[in-house]
């Protein structure tokens, strides 16, 4: 608690709250700001979460560990060591698994019982409603956010979410392209750009002009992205081995995909043909969407591919002449709404 306490007197001290970025995927929740002692902060945990009290605990039996309760009474898990819930919902972005997440990651980066401002991102589908941004929705993000979230676990504690942001996740990843970390413009925003953010459950399309607008004809997003991959290695791993009753936690599956293996049975199983064959099948997917909105995309500048399945998906921006893998592409979104967001402070 000491500890805590200093945290917050060198916030106030400051006169201003830490920002962090949060780029909270239907797989993986990523951090991107400053940390509570001023350092940049950088991290990534899976989306792994599920409802009710699922009896880890810790070996010195002090309580649970990764236990949450939100404000309307229900408990959540989260952990890589669980069967997850299927984030692949309409309302996941307003939900009280994402708020959960969100006080998760956060918590476990260092900003428990801290005041931080926070900015959070929404699909491009989501962001925008008949070519302008949809108020209401953001808004709905911003008051799910705002209430409460509160640790169950020992000597865990909830952030205090002081300023809550939305931004929308492909133009983020833009932000990101065209500038620096020290927040200069690091490549020619006069052109059209096309991002390409291929997350979790979706695969975003944003073509921006002239960085100054959207092209809506071209933008979009197609639910499409790596959980699919870890649903069909998922259903071929389980067919292989006769696993028709067993969960397989997300550790085991990022394995699976990350590696080629998997931990069965005490021991290694080689799955890299089965990893092989369904990540080229959702990559030709993805590519189908992606090419169904740029075609050929032989007007624009750049076709730059962010997120975790660009990182998966190793060659897709091959398949254009133009295309471009954006650097760290995993950190993309999250780097973008904070430097977005950063140097609107800085006036």
């Amino acid at each position: 608690m000491a500890e805590t306490a200093t945290k917050k007197e060198r916030v106030a001290k400051e006169g201003s709250h830490p920002l962090v970025a949060i780029d909270d995927g239907y797989a993986q929740t990523k951090l991107y700001g400053q940390g509570p002692d001023g350092k940049i902060v950088k991290r990534v945990l899976r989306s792994s979460v599920r409802i009710g009290s699922h009896g880890l605990g810790s070996f010195a039996g002090d309580g649970a560990i990764g236990l949450w309760q939100t404000e309307e009474g229900n408990r959540y898990t989260v952990s890589d060591e669980i069967e997850a819930e299927d984030p692949r919902f309409t309302d996941f972005h307003l939900s009280p698994i994402n708020r959960v997440l969100v006080n998760h990651a956060l918590s476990t980066a260092g900003f428990g019982g801290v005041q931080v401002d926070i900015v959070t991102g929404l699909p491009v589908k989501e962001f925008f409603k008949d070519q302008r941004k949809d108020e209401e929705r953001i808004q709905r993000k911003r008051e799910n956010l705002q209430r409460g979230a509160f640790s169950r676990s020992a000597g865990v504690e909830a952030p205090v979410l002081a300023d809550i942001q939305v931004g929308c996740q492909a133009i983020a990843a833009y932000v990101d392209w065209a500038l620096d970390d020290e927040l200069k413009t690091r490549n020619d925003t006069g052109k059209t750009i096309a991002i390409v953010d291929i997350g979790g459950r979706t695969t975003d399309v944003a073509v921006v002009v002239g960085g100054r607008s959207i092209d809506h004809g071209r933008s979009g997003t197609a639910d499409v992205g790596v959980l699919d991959v870890y649903k069909g290695v998922l259903d071929r791993v389980k067919a292989r081995f006769e696993l028709d009753d067993d969960s397989l936690p997300l550790s085991l599956m990022n394995e699976a995909v990350r590696t080629g293996s998997m931990q069965l049975f005490g021991r290694p199983n080689d799955v890299a043909e089965i990893v092989s064959d369904v990540v080229g099948q959702v990559q030709e997917r993805a590519l189908r969407e992606i090419q169904r909105r740029l075609g050929r995309a032989a007007t624009l500048q750049a076709v730059v591919f962010v997120g975790g399945g660009s990182a998966l998906f190793k060659d897709i921006a091959s398949a254009y002449p133009n295309g471009v893998m954006a650097e760290d592409p995993e950190f993309a979104n999250a780097r973008g709404l904070y430097k977005y967001f950063a140097s609107r402070r800085r006036g």
